[in-house]
């Protein structure tokens, strides 16, 4: 008797047909009763001969490239489970943790998903780095804590096909869709969540090949979302004090996220994507923007006077 699978994990990919073994072989780890879906964005590398070697997978191979939204809802199309998992090539996936999910899933069966918390793994080697995110997983009615931050990684999600159809899936707009997508879906349905790790998350960077590799777009995107977001049926019929509140503490949060990323790549050796995350800053808060930015650039001075030093020392 064959059995139905429970959740259907989509793995979209396009041209990284090396890390798609690693990532096939964490899903089949992290549940029982899966089924594997690997859709190719339209590669021209090796993938479709990769996808070929890998068993227990189905494959489906898309004539063109639609990009990252409308790769996932062909998974979601063609996906047979109750729940659906969200995988993308160069993730991993903790073993046992999608069982995990589903329990806390039954147990709350009003519940639109289930996230949880993902191991921040470096660029390069997919090594997990000490980092954490996110700190604390809200549940229940978060829409308007999401509204103030997207504090979801795809990666971690397990959601109801059928809460995923009613919403209409990803939206294939320019924009930050994962994001787009879990507001509409809280707006008017609860979450649950694990306060654990469920995933490896591969952080980007400038020369990662990851679409979030291009910050200053991506915050851009952000900002179109917040401002689309604010004015779906929820929130446009809220106080305007609350209103205030969600955009005061978006800005805020946005700003602190783009001098960690601006510090990041400084430390890097990557000025060009510091500079132009420096430039988002101070148009997002340019008062605090210009005096941070000074900060910045003296710290780097002195850096450099002390490095000069110890060298003259040698």
């Amino acid at each position: 008797m064959m059995v139905m699978p429970r959740v259907s994990v989509i793995i979209p990919t396009r041209n990284r047909a090396a890390f798609l073994p690693r990532a096939v072989q964490s899903a089949k780890q992290a549940g029982s009763h899966i089924e594997i879906i690997v859709v190719d964005d339209g590669s021209t590398d090796g993938t479709p001969g990769v996808c070929r070697q890998l068993s227990g997978i189905r494959y489906i191979r898309l004539p063109q490239n639609v990009g990252l939204a409308g790769a996932r809802n062909a998974g979601i199309l063609a996906s047979a489970a109750e729940f659906v998992a969200f995988l993308d090539d160069d993730d991993l996936r903790l073993p046992d943790s999608l069982d995990s999910q589903v329990r806390a899933l039954d147990a709350s069966p009003t519940a639109a998903f289930c996230y949880g918390q993902v191991l921040i793994a470096d660029p390069l080697r997919q090594l997990p780095t000490g980092e954490i995110l996110p700190q604390r997983c809200p549940s229940g009615d978060i829409f308007w804590e999401l509204l103030e931050q997207n504090f979801i990684p795809v990666v971690s999600v397990v959601a109801r096909r059928k809460a995923l159809m009613e919403c209409q899936m990803f939206s294939d707009e320019k924009r930050v869709e994962d994001w787009e997508l879990w507001l509409r879906m809280t707006e008017s349905r609860p979450v649950v969540a694990v306060q654990e790790p469920v995933a490896l998350y591969r952080r980007a960077n400038s020369s990662s090949g990851q679409l979030s590799s291009d910050f200053t777009k991506m915050h851009q995107y952000i900002r179109s979302v917040h401002e689309s977001a604010l004015k779906r049926p929820r929130a446009a019929t809220a106080s305007r004090s609350q209103r205030r509140r969600a955009r005061r503490r978006f800005v805020n949060g946005l700003y602190r996220s783009l001098l960690y990323e601006a510090t990041a790549a400084l430390a890097s050796g990557d000025r060009r994507t510091a500079r132009g995350i420096n430039r988002e800053a101070v148009q997002l808060r340019p008062l605090r923007g210009r005096a941070d930015l000074a900060f910045l650039t003296l710290l780097r001075a002195l850096k450099r006077l002390m490095s000069s030093r110890a060298n003259e020392s040698c």
